[in-house]
């Protein structure tokens, strides 16, 4: 599978409420967002996670999330919970990529 860069920034991934990031640290380089597609739970994508997030919706519930560049606007760095691509699919998980 090769890493792909064609996932774009979208909603919430529940569809829900707006998330804010509270606080980010760099991830080590080995960190992959893994991405499914959209019919028979094969990984169709990876891509380079740059940072863990803490992030707080309205509810005030936090969660810790991958953060990758968008592949859209290089000089953006979003959410990998709030990417997707046809190609690609959605999030699945995370994975750690020996060097």
């Amino acid at each position: 599978m090769a890493e792909q860069d064609d996932v774009v920034e979208s909603a919430t991934p529940d569809g829900g409420t707006a998330e804010r990031v509270v606080t980010i640290i760099t991830a080590d380089s080995g960190w992959r967002a893994i991405y499914g597609g959209q019919s028979g739970g094969e990984e169709s994508g990876l891509s380079r996670v740059v940072a863990w997030a803490l992030v707080e919706n309205d509810t005030g519930e936090r969660r810790v999330v991958g953060m990758v560049v968008d592949p859209q606007d290089r000089s953006s760095i979003v959410t990998a919970t709030g990417t997707e691509s046809a190609q690609a699919g959605t999030l699945t998980g995370y994975g750690y990529k020996e060097r």
